[in-house]
């Protein structure tokens, strides 16, 4: 099935450049037909038999981005790293793939001519075979809200596959539900999990989250969609030593409307004695409720989430959203607020870590009850 042009020996490395059969994924310019090396669109099978390695001389065209994707079939997996062409010298950082058989590898091309790209096994010493494809490439997403991709968001969990193919990459897609309702996302990579966030066309944030990190977090990334219109879900490397290449994938559902909302006026009316549950849908949630307190007594608020450390955390505010009191620590102990006045008061919920014991884990939902204590 293929032939191998060229071997030479050079500082112990042997180079075997093989041949794939044209495959139409990608388009090959005119300026090419005639260069030596592979063209894009070349695929086949090849096999490590040695610690040297295998070498394609794959041609290429300045400017144009190209992917090299190496999927381990008997090896365990696949150890993709480009060389300069004369030197041989490594360009950048190598890339595996351990842990899914497949390195999609990335890549600009700095000027027309050759590139060698090098293939070994992620274990050292190990022989097997793997497949290749080589191909021009175009950015899987835009990297803002003008340029962004569309997702198709439902009830109904949905996963989707996304690439930054350089360290510096951004990915921006496009996420359409309904005002009110909240969306979950959760992306993960097969080497470093992405950076996710998600904003509004405006830029405005609703939120980060990196999958590494979520045991100081919630789970998933959330973000209600407030005040309508689309919402951007952008996806960067997390971090500057993140690998040339970040293969992510991302599960993302519509968990339909607030419990509660956000700011009065529009607040759930309670009545005392009250006892209810209030779920922090996202990082940022806060619940708003409404309920009519008599001046001169006094009110227990409570909230109780389990064995976790986390509590609501109550703020009070009169009939106008004046402030009276800010994060009241309502947790499972409870603290007394006495209304100054007879009338309509606002109580803003928000989750808060209280001290504890961590449990590795933050709940959502908790049980908040306002009780009437005043002394007879």
């Amino acid at each position: 099935m293929h032939s191998i042009l060229e071997k030479k020996s050079r500082g112990g490395w042997t180079l075997g450049v093989l041949l794939g059969l044209a495959l139409a994924l990608g388009a090959c310019g005119k300026d090419l037909d005639d260069a030596p090396g592979l063209k894009p669109g070349a695929h086949g099978e090849a096999e490590v038999t040695g610690p040297e390695g295998v070498r394609f001389e794959l041609a290429v065209r300045a400017g144009q981005l190209y992917r090299f994707v190496c999927t381990a079939t008997t090896l365990s997996g696949c150890q993709v790293q480009r060389l300069d062409a004369t030197s041989l010298e490594p360009v950048g950082e190598a890339l595996s793939s351990r842990e899914t058989k497949q390195a999609d590898f990335f890549w600009t091309a700095d000027a027309d001519g050759l590139v060698v790209m090098e293939v070994r096994s992620v274990t050292d010493g190990e022989t097997g075979g793997f497949l290749y494809i080589f191909t021009e490439a175009s950015d899987d997403a835009g990297d803002s809200p003008d340029t962004a991709v569309s997702q198709p968001v439902t009830e109904t969990e949905y996963t989707f596959e996304g690439f930054l193919e350089t360290p510096g990459d951004v990915d921006a897609w496009r996420i359409s539900i309904p005002t009110n309702h909240v969306l979950r996302a959760y992306c993960s990579g097969t080497r470093d999990n992405p950076f996710m966030e998600v904003i509004r066309p405006d830029g405005t944030s609703l939120g980060t989250f990196t999958a590494s990190y979520s045991i100081t977090d919630v789970l998933e990334l959330g973000a209600k969609n407030a005040v309508g219109g689309d919402l951007i879900l952008l996806i960067r490397p997390s971090s500057s030593t993140a690998p040339v290449t970040t293969r992510y994938l991302c599960r993302v559902r519509d968990i339909g409307p607030d419990d509660h909302p956000d700011a009065p006026p529009e607040a759930t009316a309670v009545t005392v004695p009250a006892r209810l549950s209030v779920d922090f849908m996202s990082v940022k949630d806060v619940d708003v409720l409404a309920v009519d307190l008599v001046g001169g007594r006094d009110y227990l608020l409570k909230s109780d989430g389990g064995s976790s450390p986390y509590y609501c955390a109550t703020t009070v505010m009169d009939a106008q959203g004046q402030v009276l009191k800010t994060d009241l620590p309502s947790d499972k102990t409870g603290v007394t607020y006495t209304a100054p006045t007879t009338g309509r008061y606002f109580l803003a919920l928000k989750r808060v870590r209280g001290s504890g014991i961590w449990k590795w884990w933050i709940p959502e939902g908790f049980l908040f009850a306002i009780t009437d204590v005043t002394p007879e």
